[in-house]
């Protein structure tokens, strides 16, 4: 008995020690990753850019990043590719993978930093499939993706998941700033007018808030299997909790980009 005491004693600090060493080093963890997403510049002297499914968020590893004037690299299994430091500004690139829908896209280096490096790819789709693709910064936690049918249904967090006719669905939500949110049109109706815009949750009782038009958040809208369009939002310090994006109406996209209460 006194032997079974005596390595309880022992045993419980070590064991209570290992607990907390663990939890300091995810928190450390955790806390390094913001870090590396929120400057993309690492410690060799290296940029970074980061690709993830736009449906689960899962790194997509082994896709070919060509980038001009820089080179072509692949993603490794976080989803990411380094190459060496630029100058300011914006550069472009493609990106290519077996059961993906390839894509012109940009980044751009401001004051020596990428000022967005996450980028969220669409698997291939039925044709006719329509998908849309929220991504922030860390900053605000909430974004809310939203897509109104006029008439018939509203997709959202808040509203339905899935539309009554199964015609549209909200793949993915967000609650910790970055995203991605999506949400998928499998029937898209010619006849019908469709509004898309984006809802800051984390501050929906400060409406003059400006923390939205500051989110860096980009919406990418894939249809027929190929990239449409990729829409930032104004970055001009403006207030308000509510970013109309675009309207499609009839069968054409109407890009709105403007922010409001």
């Amino acid at each position: 008995m006194k032997r079974m005491l005596l390595l309880l004693i022992v045993t419980l600090p070590v064991m209570l020690f290992s607990q907390v060493e663990g939890n300091i080093d995810d928190e450390f963890n955790n806390m390094f990753q913001v870090l590396e997403d929120e400057i993309a510049v690492q410690e060799d002297g290296m940029f970074s850019l980061r690709f993830a499914d736009a449906e689960d968020d899962k790194p997509v590893h082994n896709a070919t990043i060509s980038i001009d004037n820089i080179g072509t690299y692949k993603t490794n299994a976080e989803g990411l590719v380094r190459f060496p430091l630029q100058e300011d500004g914006k550069y472009q690139f493609s990106f290519e993978k077996e059961g993906y829908i390839p894509a012109d896209m940009t980044f751009e280096v401001v004051a020596g930093m990428v000022y967005f490096n996450r980028f969220s790819v669409s698997k291939v789709m039925p044709l006719g499939h329509i998908r849309i693709v929220l991504d922030w910064d860390k900053n605000p936690n909430d974004l809310d993706l939203h897509l109104e049918k006029v008439g018939n249904y509203h997709i959202s967090y808040q509203h339905m998941k899935v539309s009554e006719d199964r015609t549209a669905r909200l793949d993915r939500d967000d609650l910790n700033g970055r995203g991605p949110e999506t949400i998928t049109i499998t029937d898209v109706d010619d006849n019908a007018t469709y509004n898309c815009y984006i809802h800051d949750y984390s501050n929906r009782n400060n409406p003059d808030s400006k923390k939205l038009s500051k989110s860096k958040a980009r919406i990418s809208v894939y249809n027929d299997n190929q990239l449409e369009f990729i829409l930032d939002i104004p970055a001009n310090d403006e207030e308000g909790t509510r970013w109309d994006a675009f309207q499609l109406k009839k069968g054409s996209f109407n890009k709105l980009n403007r922010i409001n209460n």
